[in-house]
C-alpha cells in the first residue's frame, strides 16, 4: 500500500508540472500577437508639425463691473418707495423719495424773508444815494453817512445770506427724490415706506451687468506673459456652450501670500444681460508665444501599465512608442517622445493593439492634421 501511494504522488506531481508548463506557453502565446489572424481595421492620422499658442484656465466668479450702495443725501421719512428687489432700473429712475413737508415750509419762510429783505436793501440804496448827494455839500454829517453805509451794507449781506439759504433748501428738496445714479438691477432693499432714512443712509444696492468683471488667480510662472489687453474667452457653467470674449484690464502687482498667485482681472460685455452676478467662469488665458510642436489627435494616447504610449502603422504592422503628453490643445495634445512627423499614428481601434500586430487602414488614406 505504502509503494502504491508513493507511485501515485510521483504520477500527480507530474501531471501538475505538465499543466504548469502548459499554462506557461499559453500566457507567453497570449501575450504575443496573433498568428494568422486578418489584419485589425484601424483609422490612422498622419503626425504633422503645427504653430501653436499655450493657454491656461482659470476658475474665477463674475462680479458686475459697477456696483453702488445708493444713498440717501438727506434725513427724512420714506413717502414712495417704486423699486423691488431683482428688479431693473433705468438711469435717472425714481428710486425713492422723502417727505418734503418741513422743506417747503421752510423754504415759503425764507423765501417770504428775502423778499422783505430785498425790499428794504433797495430802499437802503436810496436812502444811501441821497445821503451821499448831501454830503457832498456838506448838509449832513459824517456819522450819518457812515450810518447810510453801514444799513446799505448789511442789508445787502442780509439779503445774499437769505439767497443762499433759499438755494440750500431747494438742494435739500431735490435730493429728496433719489434717483438712479446708472442703469442697473436691484440687488438689495435698504428701506421702506415710512422709514426714516438718516443723511447718508443707505437706500438700495444697485448693479450694473452690461459688463461684468471676474477675477483669476494666476501662477506665477505664468504672469510675465499675461498684461492688460491681452484677449480672453470665457465659458460659464450656468451658459452651456456659450463663449463670451473679452479683455485683460488689470493684472495686480502683489501676489497672495499663501497661493502665491497673482490676482488678474478680465472685463466682459455682457450685452443681453445673461452673466449674472456670482456665476461661476472658466477663463482661458493665452501665455508665452506661438511656436511649432509636434501634435497628435488625444485618441491617440493609450494608457497602459501607468506609462502613456501610440501605435504607429509602418508597412501593415504597429510599432508601439512610449511619448510623454506636455500641452493640450483642444483635441489635441504636444507630445515629447520618438514621434516625427509624417509618421502615421492609429486613433481608432487601438485599445487592443500589440507591438508587431498586423493592421489594416480603413481610410485609403490617412487623415492630415
Amino acid at each position: 500500500m505504502l509503494v502504491q501511494s508513493r507511485s501515485s504522488w510521483w504520477v500527480l506531481s507530474g501531471l501538475l508540472l505538465a499543466m504548469a508548463g502548459w499554462l506557461g506557453c499559453s500566457e507567453q502565446q497570449a501575450a504575443q500577437p496573433p498568428k494568422g489572424r486578418p489584419p485589425t481595421p484601424v483609422k490612422v492620422v498622419t503626425v504633422s508639425n503645427k504653430v501653436v499658442q499655450r493657454s491656461v484656465s482659470l476658475v474665477g466668479t463674475a462680479e458686475p463691473r459697477k456696483r453702488s450702495l445708493v444713498a440717501s443725501e438727506v434725513a427724512g421719512l420714506v413717502k414712495a418707495f417704486p423699486v423691488k428687489e431683482g428688479r431693473f432700473v433705468s438711469k435717472g429712475q425714481l428710486l425713492a423719495s422723502l417727505r418734503t413737508d418741513t422743506l417747503e415750509i421752510r423754504l415759503d419762510s425764507v423765501v417770504a424773508s428775502q423778499r422783505e429783505a430785498k425790499t428794504r436793501y433797495e430802499q437802503a440804496k436810496k436812502d444811501l444815494e441821497r445821503v451821499q448827494a448831501l454830503f457832498a455839500k456838506e448838509l449832513v454829517t459824517q456819522k450819518e453817512m457812515d450810518d447810510a453805509v453801514a444799513q446799505e451794507s448789511a442789508l445787502e449781506k442780509r439779503l445774499s445770506q437769505l439767497e443762499a439759504e433759499i438755494r440750500l433748501v431747494e438742494e435739500q428738496l431735490s435730493k429728496s427724490t433719489i434717483m438712479a445714479p446708472f442703469a442697473g438691477w436691484i440687488t438689495k432693499e435698504h428701506t421702506q415706506i415710512g422709514q426714516w432714512v438718516e443723511e447718508g443712509g443707505p437706500v438700495v444696492e444697485l448693479v450694473d451687468l452690461s459688463h461684468v468683471e471676474v477675477k483669476v488667480p494666476l501662477p506665477e510662472e505664468f504672469v510675465r506673459n499675461v498684461s492688460a489687453g491681452d484677449g480672453v474667452v470665457a465659458e460659464f457653467d450656468g451658459l452651456p456652450g456659450v463663449e463670451i470674449q473679452g479683455k485683460v484690464f488689470s493684472v495686480v502687482a502683489q501676489a497672495d501670500p499663501v497661493s502665491r498667485t497673482f490676482p488678474v482681472k478680465v472685463e466682459l460685455v455682457n450685452p443681453d444681460l445673461h452673466i449674472k452676478s456670482g456665476m461661476v467662469a472658466r477663463v482661458s488665458l493665452n501665455v508665452g508665444e506661438p511656436y511649432a510642436a509636434v501634435v497628435i489627435p488625444k485618441d491617440a494616447l493609450v494608457l497602459k501599465g501607468g506609462k502613456e504610449f501610440v501605435f504607429i502603422v509602418n508597412e501593415g504592422a504597429v510599432t508601439q512608442i512610449p511619448v510623454k503628453p506636455l500641452t493640450h490643445f483642444d483635441e489635441l495634445v504636444e507630445v515629447d517622445g520618438p514621434v516625427k512627423e509624417g509618421m502615421q499614428v492609429v486613433v481608432s481601434g487601438n485599445e487592443r493593439l500589440l507591438p508587431g500586430q498586423s493592421v489594416r487602414i480603413l481610410d485609403d488614406e490617412a487623415v492630415q492634421l
